[in-house]
């Protein structure tokens, strides 16, 4: 028997397609943290909304992507295309997703219960559109080979562009919002005008980094029928019956929340307590360790025993 029978093949993912894929984590996580970072304070202090509403609707948002995210996991699982199935949800959930963030932060004027409508139906859906692109970006990383050592240092690429997406919105985002309102001629650094305009900002980096993913990274198509397809009721199913995933779902749902909390209440306190919302920047400066804790994980991992 020769050596290429007894080991196995390896499918490789060329330095390109790796920084290809990285780079369009950072539009999608711009969009995210600045939703972490500033949808609360935009609420409450732009917007005008009772605080008790905006902690419900949050909360309920969570609850509500503890199911969606599995099934949106499902229907990417299931779809059969000829440009496979992940690149084309990348697509369609990224030009959709991008509309309803700018929608997020524009508000056309409505006022009192009109308003209060028009949030929560744009705050589920800019959730579910998110989660139409966030799935199958997350879930094509594990298939761009099959080498584990080499799945290692893939996956580092897509989360450092991730952190240093984090760090350019908490760093500089208030700045940002505070000179599109000046100038436009509004003194008040929470006047909508400078939200929407990063909003928009943000889509097209959003749009334009997603869009370089896509048109560089290879998969192969997903046409073969006989694959086996997982119905909505096989997936209940499968979440009821198994007792680990319930907990890994009431985990991600507890984190979420608890990382939202952490991001919107922050702001605040810089406003409140410290008397200079400014000083939130120094906040998005601690993101830079974790930045350097994943330019290091790859050299550690081979350190050490798997």
């Amino acid at each position: 028997m020769n050596q290429s029978s007894q080991s196995p093949a390896y499918k490789k993912v060329s330095a390109r397609e790796k920084y290809a894929f990285g780079i369009g984590a950072i539009g999608k996580d711009a969009i995210c943290n600045m939703v972490g970072s500033f949808l609360m304070l935009y609420f409450t202090d732009t917007l005008f909304l009772a605080p008790a509403f905006v902690g419900i609707l949050f909360f309920a948002a969570r609850i509500w992507d503890a199911f969606n995210d599995p099934m949106m996991g499902m229907i990417v699982d299931n779809t059969r295309s000829r440009f496979g199935k992940f690149r084309i949800w990348l697509i369609i959930g990224t030009l959709v997703n991008a509309v309803v963030f700018v929608l997020l932060f524009h508000t056309f004027n409505l006022q009192g219960t009109s308003l209060y409508i028009y949030v929560t139906v744009m705050y589920i859906l800019y959730g579910m559109t998110y989660t139409i692109m966030d799935v199958p970006y997350w879930s094509w990383l594990p298939n761009l080979t099959n080498d584990p050592h080499e799945r290692e240092s893939v996956s580092v690429i897509p989360r450092f562009f991730a952190s240093l997406a984090g760090f350019s919105v908490a760093t500089f985002g208030l700045f940002a919002i505070n000179w599109f309102n000046q100038r436009a001629g509004l003194d008040n650094l929470y006047a909508e005008h400078g939200f929407t305009m990063f909003a928009i900002m943000i889509a097209v980096i959003f749009i334009v980094t997603i869009g370089i993913t896509v048109c560089n990274v290879k998969e192969e198509s997903t046409l073969d029928a006989r694959a086996e397809k997982t119905s909505i009721r096989q997936a209940l199913k499968l979440i009821v019956q198994n007792d680990q995933l319930r907990a890994f779902i009431g985990l991600l749902l507890t984190f979420n929340l608890a990382t939202q909390i952490a991001k919107g209440f922050a702001v605040y306190y810089f406003k409140a307590v410290c008397g200079n919302e400014y000083l939130y920047s120094v906040f998005g400066l601690a993101i830079l360790a974790e930045m350097l804790g994943l330019a290091l994980f790859p050299a550690i991992a081979k350190r050490l025993s798997r």
